[in-house]
Order: C-alpha cells, then structure tokens, then sequence
C-alpha cells in the first residue's frame, strides 16, 4: 500500500514538472520573438552588473544643526529652493487639492514640466545625441487631471487612473524616436543609453523591469521621471524603484554621498532639522507625510 501511494503521489509531481518546463519554453519563445523590451530587461537584470551604493550614516551634535520652521524654509526669502523632485505618485500615494507644482513650457513647445527639470532635461537630450546620433522626441509630459482621467477610461489596463499618474506632475515624460516608439524605444541606441545614463542627469526609469510588484505598473522603459542629483545615481545603481529609495532612508536619519547630505523628516513642532554646513540646500515633499532635505557640505 505504501509503494502504490508513492507511486501515485509521483504522477502529479511529474505533470506539475513538465507544465512548468513546457510554460516556460512557449514564454521564452514568445519573448525572444515579440519581446524585445522583456529581453533587454531580463539581459540587464541579470548580466548587467551596476555598482549599487551604500549610504552612510553621519553623527550630527546639536550645535551643528538649526532647527527651522518648515514655512520659513519654504519661503522665497531663503537660500533653500522648494522642490516636488522627490514626491511619491502611486495608487496608495496620490495627488491631493494640496499639490501643487512649479509648471513652465519647455523650450518654444505646448510641454510642460517642472521648473526644476527644464536645465537637466536639456543637458541630457543634448548628450544622448552625442553619444548615439539618435535625436530623441518628447511625446507627453504634463496632463490636466481630465486629460488623465480620459486616457484611464480608454485604456485602464495601462494607464494610472487619475491622480495617481505622475504625468499631472510634469516630473514624468514619455520619450520616443522616429519610428521606434512606447516598448520600442529600447531597442534603440538613444533608449539604450538613456536606461544606462539618464540618472547623470537626474532622471531615473521610473518603472523598472520585474517591479510591477512594487510600483503597480509594469515595464516602461520609455517612461522617465526627474528626481534630482544624487538620487538618481542611488535608484539607479541600487536597481531600486523611486518607493523602495523612499522608504529606504530612515526617519530623521543624515546620510552622506559624494558630498551631498540627505535626510527624511517629518516636522516636529512644525520644524525640519538643518546641518550648518550645508549649502545649495533643495527641500521636497515626499507625498507619505516627510519632507527630504538635500544638501551639498560647504
């Protein structure tokens, strides 16, 4: 009795194994024939090696730091610039009455962005060129939350739904090049160089290959989206999303990199914790209740 019911117990193990074998030959050949974007990103995922980054930590005492009100740091009479460059948009994480954003044409076009991206934007568009040939285009940027909604009731499957879509920032924008457009960006040289070295600039892919778990959308390598110096450089060499980076730095914490300082705080009393020794000092909502404070030592 014993044998027979091993024996029984086998054949369901064997079918199981060779639904699996069989699933996985008809996905990598859908992939290797359909999917270029999925190869790239299955390529880089698991054959491109990146630096990641580690931050460490900094012991402030309290002669070294400035407690100020956050309404005086967020006045134009400071030396600190206000920013939205590290706010958080998802389905959990959205756009409230209260967003608001700094939004200015780009160049001589209908595009708008955000203020803060304009310079970076240009610098980057300009060195993709060089290094590849490839002139890329904008397709979309900012969208009115009514722009939003109609394309989320067109298209729900893709589309974020209203106010949880980056685009009603103008952090976020589409790219494309002549006739290679959406997933088929990546296959081109410009998509290419733009995945490896858009984060010199500022710019992250916002929604990075095999994250859908966390981000809730999937793989656009199209899509990228401003976040600033250093932060860049740290989503990008961590393999990390812009919610992973976020929740990484801890409370109230002062983290170093290259000269720059970082640090997540929450007000207390209405203050946000200030090292004297920092300058060019940027302050950026979060979008999850703290504030992100970056600065460079003197």
């Amino acid at each position: 009795m014993r044998t027979q019911n091993t024996q029984y117990r086998v054949k369901p193990l064997k079918i199981a194994i060779f639904l699996a074998f069989t699933a996985t030959l008809i996905f990598s050949f859908y992939t290797i024939s359909f999917r270029n974007d999925w190869m790239f990103g299955f390529k880089d995922t698991f054959f491109h090696k990146r630096d990641s980054i580690h931050l460490k930590s900094l012991d402030y005492h309290g002669q070294d730091i400035k407690s100020i009100p956050l309404e005086e740091l967020l006045s134009p009479s400071t030396n600190i610039t206000g920013t939205t460059s590290l706010f958080l948009i998802n389905k959990k994480h959205k756009i409230d009455d209260k967003s608001l954003f700094n939004l200015i044409n780009f160049r001589d076009t209908s595009f708008l962005l955000d203020e803060n991206v304009i310079d970076d934007l240009e610098n980057l568009l300009d060195d993709v060129r060089q290094n590849t040939g490839e002139k890329v285009y904008i397709m979309s940027t900012y969208r009115t939350a009514e722009d939003q909604e109609s394309i989320y009731e067109e298209n729900p499957r893709i589309a974020a739904p209203v106010n949880a879509s980056e685009h009603q920032t103008g952090l976020a924008l589409d790219l494309y090049v002549s006739k290679k457009a959406q997933r088929e960006f990546i296959d081109t040289d410009a998509g290419k160089w733009i995945h490896h070295n858009g984060w010199k600039h500022g710019f992250i892919i916002r929604y990075p290959f095999l994250k859908k778990h966390v981000t809730g959308i999937g793989y656009e390598p199209w899509h990228i989206r401003y976040v600033g110096k250093p932060h860049a450089e740290i989503i990008y060499k961590n393999r990390w999303t812009l919610e992973e980076y976020v929740y990484s730095l801890e409370e109230d914490v002062f983290y170093t990199i290259n000269g720059y300082v970082i640090s997540r705080q929450c007000p207390r009393n209405g203050k946000l914790d200030i090292p004297k020794e920092l300058d060019d000092i940027e302050l950026s909502p979060d979008n999850t209740g703290f504030y992100i404070i970056t600065g460079k030592v003197k």
